[in-house]
């Protein structure tokens, strides 16, 4: 499997200042040091941690707040109060906390004891798995334990390659690779990695893919409706799949009561013969919302879901942070003008 988690084009690193310079080596020992303590800590303390982690970086955080806030007020309207939407972004934040504790957490996971950690649903019926020699593409989004989808994937699909990240801090990135390429996934840098996941797919291999939204309209984004509103998404789907001549298999990731995870495979996409890469897309999408719909508190609601608008955009319809875009507009203009 190849994880496209976060992953973004390589660019050269900026200088830094040497106050700029002190930061990063406290963030990096800090990282290292929470690398070193939560290993050793008790499965079952992650999640009472992350609650009370998530709990007090959410009350800190007051620009994550407001944003994950109006996100909700935008894509679920009147199905929520408005301290039913707090409710829900301080959950999310505590779901985001629990996500990473796990993914340092995960050094202890092996191909031998995963199974008493994360369970699986639907890969056994999956006609792509079933068949070594048939190329599939897994996606997700950023829903629940979304880390441990692609660290499961190392033992339940077969080990891949993970995209290395690029922070601003370039001494955090090394740390974030190490540990998503755990289960014997190959790091590889983004400037290669759509010609490495073709060339995967081309000789019957599996990879993964993440639903990407508010990508930079100017980088090849495609336009989906995300809740009744226009946002850009990453085609990468599209391209792997026409590419690659592989099927799609959406994948979720959920909580258990008992503290266990459940990863479920669902069948492959069904599409029709000439798809474009926004209809793809779309249908990408259209998998996952019904789901973060029924458990909002589990998607990542603090991260800009809609960094454009249309310009014609009634005030108040999308986010207070939403901009609009003339590169967003022409993309909507061109690829909806060829909807069904």
């Amino acid at each position: 499997m190849v994880s496209t988690e976060n992953s973004t084009a390589e660019t050269p690193p900026p200088a830094v200042s040497g106050i700029k310079r002190l930061r990063y080596k406290l963030e990096f020992f800090g990282l290292k040091l929470v690398e070193t303590v939560v290993p050793r800590l008790p499965y079952a303390a992650l999640r009472p941690l992350a609650n009370a982690l998530g709990f007090v970086f959410f009350h800190l955080d007051s620009r994550g707040q407001a944003v994950a806030i109006e996100n909700l007020r935008v894509a679920l309207g009147s199905a929520h109060t408005p301290a039913e939407r707090v409710r829900i972004a301080r959950k999310s934040c505590q779901n985001f906390a629990r996500t990473m504790l796990c993914l340092f957490w995960s050094s202890n996971l092996t191909s031998e004891n995963y199974r008493n950690y994360i369970l699986i649903d639907g890969l056994d019926n999956d006609p792509i798995h079933r068949d070594k020699n048939s190329p599939g593409v897994y996606f997700l989004t950023h829903f629940s334990n979304f880390e441990w989808i692609s660290l499961a994937s190392s033992f339940a699909v077969t080990p891949g390659l993970v995209i290395t990240q690029t922070f601003k801090n370039p001494l955090l990135g090394p740390v974030f690779d190490r540990l998503r390429a755990r289960g014997g996934h190959t790091l590889i840098p983004p400037s290669r990695a759509l010609i490495r996941m073709i060339k995967l797919l081309r000789a019957g291999g599996k990879v993964g893919a993440a639903a990407d939204l508010s990508i930079n309209p100017k980088h090849g984004a495609v336009p989906v409706r995300c809740f009744g509103l226009w946002t850009s998404m990453s085609p990468i789907a599209g391209i792997l799949s026409e590419r690659g001549g592989a099927g799609l298999v959406p994948s979720q990731i959920f909580p258990e009561p008992d503290g266990r995870f459940r990863i479920v495979y669902h069948p492959p996409l069904v599409l029709h013969p000439g798809a474009t890469h926004q209809q793809i897309a779309q249908a990408c999408w259209d998998i996952m919302e019904p789901m973060i719909a029924r458990n909002p508190e589990l998607w990542l609601w603090s991260y800009k879901q809609w960094k454009y608008k249309p310009s014609a955009a009634p005030e108040g319809q999308y986010p207070f942070y939403a901009n609009p875009a003339k590169r967003f507009d022409e993309i909507l203009e061109s690829q909806t003008a060829l909807l069904p």
